[in-house]
This record gives C-alpha cells, sequence and structure tokens, in this order.
C-alpha cells in the first residue's frame, strides 16, 4: 500500500509538470539562428502597474530567461508604461523594468499619453492647464528612465531626454535602427526622425509610438484631440517616404490588429498593433515578433508568460512572407 502511494505521488507530480511545460502551452517559436531573431513587445502595461504587478514581472523574466535560446537583442515597449504620472507608479514600473537591466536585456520604450502630465492622476481626465503642453511634460518618466538606461541609445530630439530617441543594433546578419516617436508628435520632432531614417539607409528601421492604428487596422487620422500631428500625416508626410523603414509599432486603443503599405519608393511597410489593457489588466501578453532574415518572413504571436498561453484568434497570429529587409 505505501509503494502505490508512492507511485501514485510521483504520477501526479509528473502530470503537473508535463502541463507546465507541454508543447501547447509555448510560444512555439522556430529554433533562433544567425539570420532569426525574436523581438518581444510590451503592450500597454498602465493596468498592470496598477493592479497586478506579477503579471509585469512575469513578462521582463521571461524575456530575460529566453534572451539567449530566442536570440532577442532588445525588448520593445509601445509606451503607457504607467497609468497615472505619479511617482509611487513610475517607481513600481522602474522596479520591474530593472530586471531586464540587471540581465543586461536592452529596451526601448515610447511616450504614452499616460506617461505624461497630460491625464490627471486617478481620475484618467484630462489634467488642468494646457492639454498639449501638458502632454510634453515628461519629467517623471525621464527621471525615473534616463538616457543612461536605455543601452542603445544613440542619439536624441532633445537634450536630455529619451522622448524621442533612436537606437541601433546588429541582429539577423543586418543591421537595425528603433526610433521612438512621442505621441502625436510634433513636426519637428517628427522632421528630425525623417532625418535620422534617411541618414542611416542602410539600416532596417523600426518606428516605435504609442498611437498609430485603429482597432480596425486602420490608421488613426486624427490629432486624439490634445496632440499635434495627426498619425495618417506623419505617415504620409515623412515615414513612408523611406525605403529602409520596415515596422511601424503601437499601443493606445484594443486590441490587436496589422496591415501593410507600400512606400513611395515601392517598399512594403508593416503595422502592428498590440494592446491588452482592456482584458485583465492585460493578462500579461507579450507580442513576440520573430524574424527571419534569409527566408524573408516576419512572425508574430501573442504569448502570456503569466498564464503559459499564446492566443490563438486570427488577429493576433500572423506571418508575413516575402520581406524585404535592406544591407547587405
Amino acid at each position: 500500500m505505501k509503494k502505490l502511494f508512492h507511485i501514485l505521488i510521483l504520477l501526479f507530480i509528473f502530470s503537473c509538470s508535463k502541463h507546465k511545460d507541454s508543447p501547447e502551452n509555448q510560444p512555439n517559436l522556430p529554433e533562433a539562428s544567425n539570420t532569426s531573431f525574436v523581438i518581444p513587445i510590451f503592450p500597454d502595461t498602465q493596468e498592470a502597474v496598477t493592479g497586478k504587478m506579477a503579471m509585469f514581472v512575469s513578462q521582463c523574466d521571461w524575456i530575460a530567461n529566453k534572451r539567449d535560446s530566442l536570440n532577442i537583442p532588445l525588448a520593445l515597449h509601445v509606451g503607457d508604461l504607467v497609468n497615472f504620472d505619479t511617482i509611487p507608479q513610475y517607481q513600481n514600473a522602474s522596479n520591474i523594468m530593472k530586471r531586464l537591466d540587471d540581465r543586461n536585456v536592452p529596451y526601448v520604450i515610447a511616450i504614452g499619453n499616460h506617461d505624461t502630465g497630460a491625464v490627471l492622476p486617478n481620475s484618467g481626465s484630462a489634467a488642468p492647464g494646457n492639454v498639449n503642453a501638458n502632454l510634453r511634460n515628461t519629467t517623471k518618466f525621464n527621471s525615473f528612465f534616463p538616457i543612461s538606461r536605455f543601452k542603445l541609445q544613440k542619439g536624441v530630439f532633445e537634450a536630455g531626454k529619451s522622448d524621442n530617441a533612436f537606437h541601433q543594433f546588429t541582429a539577423g546578419a543586418k543591421k537595425w535602427m528603433v526610433i521612438n516617436l512621442e505621441f502625436c508628435a510634433r513636426e519637428n520632432a517628427v522632421k528630425w526622425a525623417d532625418s535620422v531614417i534617411s541618414v542611416y539607409p542602410d539600416y532596417n528601421t523600426i518606428v516605435l509610438t504609442h498611437y498609430h492604428l485603429t482597432p480596425t487596422g486602420e490608421i488613426n487620422t486624427t490629432n486624439a484631440g490634445y496632440g499635434n500631428m495627426k498619425c495618417s500625416d506623419i505617415f504620409n508626410k515623412y515615414l513612408k517616404n523611406h525605403k529602409n523603414l520596415l515596422l511601424v509599432l503601437s499601443g493606445h486603443v484594443c486590441y490587436a490588429a496589422q496591415r501593410t503599405d507600400v512606400g513611395t519608393q515601392g517598399n512594403t511597410i508593416y503595422s502592428i498593433l498590440q494592446n491588452y489593457q482592456c482584458e485583465d489588466s492585460g493578462g500579461g501578453y507579450l507580442r513576440l515578433l520573430q524574424i527571419d532574415t534569409k527566408n524573408g518572413t516576419i512572425s508574430g504571436k501573442m504569448f502570456s508568460p503569466y498564464y503559459n498561453k499564446t492566443k490563438t484568434d486570427a488577429s493576433t497570429q500572423f506571418v508575413f512572407s516575402d520581406v524585404k529587409f535592406v544591407g547587405n
């Protein structure tokens, strides 16, 4: 009887372990190689920072643990890092993101509207005063996330501020550049980004901004009522003119969408939305972009390390084929 009891215990442990690590619960990404890599993208984390920080922690820990096996060069965040522009929330976000700092995982953060003085703490309504001016008040963000925390950063639009900055790295045997652009940006900031893209024509460029696509996959045609340029004007007047612009990543609105556009030089530009704040405080989901420069593919999945679960709906899973990368 005692022997049978021990056997049952071992079977129970084995079944639990198998469930935790079973392939169906994993993001099922191809094995990394010298021409393929994964970029994890944080959707808006504002609700997780407010109420379910364990989700945010699980995202950072998973990225750090998978850095080598998935060949992760950096992580990206689409903005609304925090829910309200307060010191306690920034302290929480800073402490959690430090888990990436400690494991030497570089990252880039776009400025969301909730990461600025434009949103009244604890209400979500517009803060008193000039809302547009408040939108450019990012003192707390830059205090908790100084330039020194962005290890791949090469330059900024405004001295001492990472609201608009560019970052460079090599992955998949190609050169890459990420430009984080402020929410419904000022035209001078967009012109600066335009000039940076022009200076580095052999860098495959990713524009990371908080607002670009609508939930239906259209490029937003407003300035959100208190920004500066309309998202559509930013894209049509400036971004789409560059042959080396590959991706535009955004959040702000729920849930997921993607689209392709043809640039003025005949290149395809891929825009991808990811934001799950409207459901279960974000669910701990990450957008995982698998980029394979040899096979010319970019594939996307939504995976939650917190729940160890991959979303299966069509809006979250996609493969772009015949992708043309620039550079040798």
